[in-house]
Protein backbone atom coordinates (compact mmCIF):
# COMPACT_ATOMS: atom_id res chain seq x y z
CA UNK A 1 0.00 0.00 0.00
CA UNK A 2 0.97 3.81 -0.95
CA UNK A 3 2.33 5.07 2.15
CA UNK A 4 1.46 9.16 2.79
CA UNK A 5 4.09 9.44 5.15
CA UNK A 6 6.06 12.96 4.69
CA UNK A 7 8.93 13.55 3.13
CA UNK A 8 11.51 15.43 5.35
CA UNK A 9 10.56 18.95 6.00
CA UNK A 10 14.87 19.80 6.33
CA UNK A 11 15.30 17.14 2.98
CA UNK A 12 13.34 19.86 0.78
CA UNK A 13 14.38 22.34 -1.21
CA UNK A 14 12.49 25.18 -3.15
CA UNK A 15 12.63 25.51 -6.77
CA UNK A 16 11.24 29.35 -8.01
CA UNK A 17 12.52 28.85 -11.66
CA UNK A 18 12.47 26.36 -14.35
CA UNK A 19 15.45 24.54 -14.05
CA UNK A 20 15.49 24.08 -17.49
CA UNK A 21 15.55 27.77 -18.97
CA UNK A 22 15.39 29.86 -16.13
CA UNK A 23 11.56 31.31 -16.76
CA UNK A 24 9.82 32.46 -13.44
CA UNK A 25 6.43 31.54 -14.88
CA UNK A 26 4.21 28.11 -14.79
CA UNK A 27 1.16 26.79 -14.50
CA UNK A 28 0.34 23.80 -11.92
CA UNK A 29 0.67 20.73 -13.69
CA UNK A 30 -0.63 18.24 -11.33
CA UNK A 31 -0.56 18.55 -7.37
CA UNK A 32 -1.21 15.31 -4.81
CA UNK A 33 1.62 13.02 -6.47
CA UNK A 34 3.05 9.76 -4.92
CA UNK A 35 5.07 7.49 -5.54
CA UNK A 36 2.81 4.83 -7.47
CA UNK A 37 5.86 2.93 -9.57
CA UNK A 38 7.74 1.60 -6.58
CA UNK A 39 5.12 2.90 -3.55
CA UNK A 40 8.31 3.08 -1.70
CA UNK A 41 8.77 7.16 -1.70
CA UNK A 42 7.17 9.40 1.57
CA UNK A 43 5.69 12.48 0.39
CA UNK A 44 3.28 14.56 -2.16
CA UNK A 45 4.34 16.51 -4.73
CA UNK A 46 3.75 19.36 -6.78
CA UNK A 47 4.41 19.61 -10.83
CA UNK A 48 4.41 22.49 -12.59
CA UNK A 49 4.91 23.32 -15.97
CA UNK A 50 7.12 26.16 -17.16
CA UNK A 51 5.30 28.35 -19.59
CA UNK A 52 8.34 29.24 -21.86
CA UNK A 53 10.30 26.05 -22.34
CA UNK A 54 7.07 23.66 -21.71
CA UNK A 55 9.51 21.65 -19.47
CA UNK A 56 7.80 20.38 -16.31
CA UNK A 57 9.43 20.55 -12.49
CA UNK A 58 8.72 19.74 -9.35
CA UNK A 59 8.21 22.57 -6.72
CA UNK A 60 9.14 21.77 -3.83
CA UNK A 61 11.44 19.02 -4.28
CA UNK A 62 14.07 17.10 -2.73
CA UNK A 63 17.89 17.80 -2.29
CA UNK A 64 20.34 16.17 -2.73
CA UNK A 65 21.22 15.00 0.86
CA UNK A 66 17.58 13.18 0.78
CA UNK A 67 17.32 11.96 -2.31
CA UNK A 68 18.41 8.66 -2.00
CA UNK A 69 15.24 8.24 0.53
CA UNK A 70 13.44 7.78 -2.91
CA UNK A 71 15.96 4.96 -4.53
CA UNK A 72 15.55 2.37 -1.73
CA UNK A 73 14.00 -0.62 -3.51
CA UNK A 74 14.85 0.74 -6.87
CA UNK A 75 15.41 -1.81 -10.22
CA UNK A 76 19.08 -1.00 -10.37
CA UNK A 77 19.63 -2.92 -6.70
CA UNK A 78 18.77 -6.00 -8.76
CA UNK A 79 21.23 -7.19 -11.97
CA UNK A 80 19.31 -8.19 -15.20
CA UNK A 81 20.75 -11.48 -15.19
CA UNK A 82 19.61 -13.17 -11.97
CA UNK A 83 16.40 -15.41 -12.03
CA UNK A 84 14.13 -13.09 -10.37
CA UNK A 85 14.58 -10.55 -12.99
CA UNK A 86 14.16 -12.98 -16.07
CA UNK A 87 10.56 -12.32 -17.75
CA UNK A 88 8.38 -15.74 -16.82
CA UNK A 89 6.49 -15.54 -19.38
CA UNK A 90 7.25 -17.59 -22.50
CA UNK A 91 6.29 -15.51 -25.08
CA UNK A 92 8.23 -12.27 -23.52
CA UNK A 93 11.25 -15.18 -23.64
CA UNK A 94 11.22 -16.21 -27.42
CA UNK A 95 11.00 -12.27 -28.04
CA UNK A 96 13.97 -11.90 -26.33
CA UNK A 97 15.75 -14.90 -28.05
CA UNK A 98 14.97 -13.32 -31.45
CA UNK A 99 16.02 -9.89 -30.34
CA UNK A 100 19.17 -11.34 -28.80
CA UNK A 101 20.03 -13.50 -32.50
CA UNK A 102 19.34 -10.00 -34.31
CA UNK A 103 21.13 -7.95 -31.76
CA UNK A 104 24.41 -10.97 -32.02
CA UNK A 105 24.86 -10.23 -36.10
CA UNK A 106 23.95 -6.47 -35.76
CA UNK A 107 26.34 -5.79 -32.68
CA UNK A 108 29.25 -8.58 -33.11
CA UNK A 109 27.53 -9.99 -29.88
CA UNK A 110 27.03 -13.90 -28.30
CA UNK A 111 23.94 -13.39 -26.45
CA UNK A 112 21.98 -16.26 -25.34
CA UNK A 113 19.61 -17.83 -25.72
CA UNK A 114 19.46 -16.53 -29.39
CA UNK A 115 16.32 -17.83 -31.21
CA UNK A 116 16.65 -18.73 -34.92
CA UNK A 117 15.53 -16.58 -37.27
CA UNK A 118 15.54 -13.34 -35.40
CA UNK A 119 18.31 -11.29 -37.54
CA UNK A 120 15.46 -11.90 -39.81
CA UNK A 121 11.88 -11.47 -38.01
CA UNK A 122 13.10 -8.27 -36.28
CA UNK A 123 13.97 -5.99 -38.65
CA UNK A 124 10.14 -7.15 -40.40
CA UNK A 125 8.63 -5.42 -37.82
CA UNK A 126 9.48 -2.18 -37.20
CA UNK A 127 8.95 -1.79 -33.28
CA UNK A 128 10.88 -4.86 -32.15
CA UNK A 129 13.83 -3.59 -34.82
CA UNK A 130 13.39 -0.20 -32.78
CA UNK A 131 13.51 -1.65 -29.22
CA UNK A 132 16.40 -3.88 -30.26
CA UNK A 133 18.63 -0.62 -31.54
CA UNK A 134 17.78 1.12 -28.54
CA UNK A 135 18.88 -1.73 -26.56
CA UNK A 136 22.06 -1.31 -27.80
CA UNK A 137 21.74 2.83 -27.96
CA UNK A 138 22.63 2.66 -31.56
CA UNK A 139 25.96 2.16 -31.15
CA UNK A 140 28.83 1.63 -33.91
CA UNK A 141 31.48 -0.80 -33.67
CA UNK A 142 34.19 0.65 -31.83
CA UNK A 143 37.68 1.37 -33.24
CA UNK A 144 40.21 -0.79 -33.48
CA UNK A 145 41.65 0.12 -30.33
CA UNK A 146 38.23 -0.40 -28.72
CA UNK A 147 37.50 3.25 -28.30
CA UNK A 148 35.82 4.92 -24.83
CA UNK A 149 32.83 4.60 -23.54
CA UNK A 150 31.06 6.22 -20.32
CA UNK A 151 27.69 5.52 -19.57
CA UNK A 152 26.45 8.27 -17.25
CA UNK A 153 23.80 6.76 -14.33
CA UNK A 154 24.33 2.71 -15.35
CA UNK A 155 21.74 1.35 -13.70
CA UNK A 156 22.07 -1.94 -12.81
CA UNK A 157 25.02 -2.51 -15.29
CA UNK A 158 23.19 -4.12 -18.19
CA UNK A 159 24.38 -1.69 -20.88
CA UNK A 160 27.78 -1.46 -20.12
CA UNK A 161 28.07 -5.37 -20.39
CA UNK A 162 26.40 -4.86 -23.81
CA UNK A 163 28.79 -2.20 -24.66
CA UNK A 164 32.30 -4.46 -23.18
CA UNK A 165 30.56 -7.41 -25.25
CA UNK A 166 31.18 -5.26 -27.94
CA UNK A 167 34.75 -4.16 -27.53
CA UNK A 168 34.11 -0.74 -26.00
CA UNK A 169 36.60 0.25 -22.73
CA UNK A 170 33.19 0.57 -21.04
CA UNK A 171 33.16 2.50 -17.64
CA UNK A 172 29.74 4.06 -15.53
CA UNK A 173 29.16 6.45 -13.10
CA UNK A 174 26.16 6.59 -10.71
CA UNK A 175 25.22 8.56 -7.63
CA UNK A 176 23.79 5.53 -6.29
CA UNK A 177 25.84 3.38 -3.97
CA UNK A 178 23.62 0.16 -4.39
CA UNK A 179 23.44 0.47 -8.24
CA UNK A 180 27.45 0.87 -7.84
CA UNK A 181 27.91 -2.24 -5.73
CA UNK A 182 25.72 -4.44 -7.94
CA UNK A 183 27.25 -3.64 -11.04
CA UNK A 184 31.04 -3.62 -9.43
CA UNK A 185 29.69 -7.37 -8.25
CA UNK A 186 29.06 -8.37 -12.45
CA UNK A 187 32.92 -7.41 -13.31
CA UNK A 188 32.18 -3.52 -14.68
CA UNK A 189 34.17 -0.75 -14.34
CA UNK A 190 32.19 1.69 -12.34
CA UNK A 191 32.48 4.13 -9.78
CA UNK A 192 30.19 6.15 -7.25
CA UNK A 193 30.57 10.14 -9.00
CA UNK A 194 28.86 12.46 -10.98
CA UNK A 195 30.17 13.85 -14.37
CA UNK A 196 31.47 17.19 -12.93
CA UNK A 197 33.75 15.08 -10.22
CA UNK A 198 35.77 13.73 -13.61
CA UNK A 199 37.72 17.35 -13.37
CA UNK A 200 40.80 15.32 -15.30
CA UNK A 201 38.76 13.42 -18.36
CA UNK A 202 37.90 16.55 -20.76
CA UNK A 203 37.66 15.68 -24.40
CA UNK A 204 38.29 11.60 -23.20
CA UNK A 205 35.67 9.98 -24.28
CA UNK A 206 34.30 8.64 -27.44
CA UNK A 207 30.64 7.99 -26.79
CA UNK A 208 28.52 8.83 -23.31
CA UNK A 209 25.12 7.22 -23.00
CA UNK A 210 22.07 8.58 -20.71
CA UNK A 211 19.49 6.19 -20.58
CA UNK A 212 16.34 7.77 -18.40
CA UNK A 213 18.97 9.63 -16.46
CA UNK A 214 18.30 13.45 -17.11
CA UNK A 215 15.10 13.66 -15.66
CA UNK A 216 16.59 12.45 -12.60
CA UNK A 217 18.90 15.22 -11.81
CA UNK A 218 18.63 18.84 -10.15
CA UNK A 219 20.78 20.87 -12.72
CA UNK A 220 20.19 19.22 -16.25
CA UNK A 221 21.61 21.92 -18.26
CA UNK A 222 24.88 21.88 -16.06
CA UNK A 223 25.30 18.15 -16.71
CA UNK A 224 24.59 18.50 -20.20
CA UNK A 225 27.67 20.80 -20.45
CA UNK A 226 29.91 18.85 -18.28
CA UNK A 227 28.94 15.58 -20.80
CA UNK A 228 30.20 17.97 -24.24
CA UNK A 229 33.14 18.53 -21.84
CA UNK A 230 33.83 14.89 -21.61
CA UNK A 231 33.75 14.19 -25.10
CA UNK A 232 36.16 13.99 -27.94
CA UNK A 233 35.45 16.72 -30.55
CA UNK A 234 33.61 14.67 -33.13
CA UNK A 235 32.53 12.38 -30.07
CA UNK A 236 29.01 11.06 -29.57
CA UNK A 237 26.17 11.83 -26.81
CA UNK A 238 23.10 9.48 -26.49
CA UNK A 239 20.40 10.25 -24.06
CA UNK A 240 16.60 9.36 -23.74
CA UNK A 241 14.44 10.53 -21.45
CA UNK A 242 10.26 10.51 -21.17
CA UNK A 243 8.57 13.01 -23.17
CA UNK A 244 6.26 14.96 -21.41
CA UNK A 245 4.03 15.67 -24.85
CA UNK A 246 3.71 11.80 -25.31
CA UNK A 247 0.17 10.14 -26.36
CA UNK A 248 0.66 8.24 -23.03
CA UNK A 249 1.10 10.91 -20.94
CA UNK A 250 -2.20 13.01 -22.68
CA UNK A 251 -4.28 9.60 -22.49
CA UNK A 252 -2.99 8.59 -18.81
CA UNK A 253 -2.30 11.68 -17.38
CA UNK A 254 -1.49 11.64 -13.44
CA UNK A 255 -1.33 8.05 -13.86
CA UNK A 256 1.22 8.52 -15.83
CA UNK A 257 3.94 6.18 -15.01
CA UNK A 258 6.45 8.78 -16.48
CA UNK A 259 5.79 11.44 -13.94
CA UNK A 260 7.13 9.04 -11.35
CA UNK A 261 7.53 11.47 -8.53
CA UNK A 262 9.87 12.30 -6.38
CA UNK A 263 12.66 10.18 -8.99
CA UNK A 264 11.95 12.26 -11.94
CA UNK A 265 12.35 15.92 -10.81
CA UNK A 266 12.48 17.11 -14.67
CA UNK A 267 10.78 15.87 -17.69
CA UNK A 268 11.07 17.80 -21.65
CA UNK A 269 9.01 17.64 -24.98
CA UNK A 270 11.10 17.23 -27.63
CA UNK A 271 11.75 21.19 -27.97
CA UNK A 272 12.86 22.26 -25.33
CA UNK A 273 15.48 18.48 -24.61
CA UNK A 274 16.60 20.40 -28.17
CA UNK A 275 16.72 23.44 -26.82
CA UNK A 276 19.14 22.67 -23.98
CA UNK A 277 21.46 20.63 -26.29
CA UNK A 278 22.27 23.07 -28.22
CA UNK A 279 22.77 25.83 -25.21
CA UNK A 280 25.44 22.98 -24.12
CA UNK A 281 26.88 23.36 -27.75
CA UNK A 282 25.59 19.83 -29.09
CA UNK A 283 24.55 19.83 -33.12
CA UNK A 284 23.41 17.19 -35.42
CA UNK A 285 21.15 16.52 -33.35
CA UNK A 286 19.19 13.53 -34.37
CA UNK A 287 15.80 11.97 -33.35
CA UNK A 288 15.74 7.94 -32.94
CA UNK A 289 12.74 5.61 -32.01
CA UNK A 290 12.13 3.21 -29.00
CA UNK A 291 9.21 0.62 -29.95
CA UNK A 292 7.05 -1.43 -27.98
CA UNK A 293 6.04 0.91 -25.78
CA UNK A 294 2.89 -1.23 -25.20
CA UNK A 295 4.60 -3.25 -23.08
CA UNK A 296 6.18 -1.21 -20.88
CA UNK A 297 5.06 2.22 -20.16
CA UNK A 298 1.45 1.68 -21.27
CA UNK A 299 0.58 -1.55 -19.13
CA UNK A 300 2.82 0.18 -16.35
CA UNK A 301 0.62 3.41 -16.47
CA UNK A 302 -2.65 1.59 -16.93
CA UNK A 303 -2.10 -0.43 -13.81
CA UNK A 304 -1.26 2.66 -11.58
CA UNK A 305 -4.58 3.65 -13.23
CA UNK A 306 -6.63 0.53 -12.25
CA UNK A 307 -4.51 1.32 -8.11
CA UNK A 308 -1.61 -1.43 -8.59
CA UNK A 309 1.77 -0.63 -8.26
CA UNK A 310 3.13 0.56 -11.58
CA UNK A 311 5.84 -2.38 -11.18
CA UNK A 312 2.79 -5.15 -11.37
CA UNK A 313 3.11 -4.90 -15.06
CA UNK A 314 6.14 -5.44 -16.21
CA UNK A 315 5.87 -8.36 -17.85
CA UNK A 316 2.44 -7.66 -18.99
CA UNK A 317 2.05 -9.08 -22.63
CA UNK A 318 -1.42 -8.40 -23.48
CA UNK A 319 -1.58 -4.72 -24.97
CA UNK A 320 -4.26 -2.65 -24.96
CA UNK A 321 -5.77 -1.53 -28.50
CA UNK A 322 -4.71 2.52 -27.61
CA UNK A 323 -1.23 1.33 -26.70
CA UNK A 324 -1.22 -0.84 -29.93
CA UNK A 325 -2.52 2.55 -31.87
CA UNK A 326 0.24 4.53 -29.86
CA UNK A 327 2.70 2.27 -30.67
CA UNK A 328 1.70 2.79 -34.58
CA UNK A 329 1.23 6.32 -34.48
CA UNK A 330 5.12 6.73 -33.09
CA UNK A 331 6.33 5.88 -36.40
CA UNK A 332 5.18 8.74 -37.96
CA UNK A 333 4.48 11.53 -35.54
CA UNK A 334 8.36 11.03 -33.51
CA UNK A 335 6.75 14.50 -30.96
CA UNK A 336 4.41 12.45 -29.75
CA UNK A 337 6.35 9.03 -29.09
CA UNK A 338 6.98 8.52 -25.27
CA UNK A 339 10.45 8.30 -25.08
CA UNK A 340 12.40 10.96 -26.46
CA UNK A 341 15.81 9.29 -27.77
CA UNK A 342 18.48 11.69 -29.01
CA UNK A 343 21.76 11.32 -30.84
CA UNK A 344 24.17 14.39 -30.99
CA UNK A 345 27.34 15.25 -31.92
CA UNK A 346 30.21 17.51 -30.02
Amino acid sequence: MQTLKPWPVDGLESVPNCPVCGNGRRELLYNDLTDRVFNVAPGQWTLYRCTQCESAYLDPRPNQTTIGLAYENYYTHTAEDTPEAQPKNLLVRQLHAWVNDYINVRYGLARKPAGFGGRWLVPLVPSFKAKADTKLRHLPRPPQDGGRLLDVGFGNGGFLKLASEMGWHAEGIDFDPKAVAVAKARGLNVRCASAADLSDQNEQFDIITLSHVIEHVHDPITLLKDLYRLLKPGGILWLETPNLDSLGAKRFGRNWMALDPPRHLVLFNTDSLRNSLAQAGFGQISPHWNGMVLFSIYAQSAAIARGQCGQDAVHQVTPSFAAILAELRGIVQPKKREYITFIARK
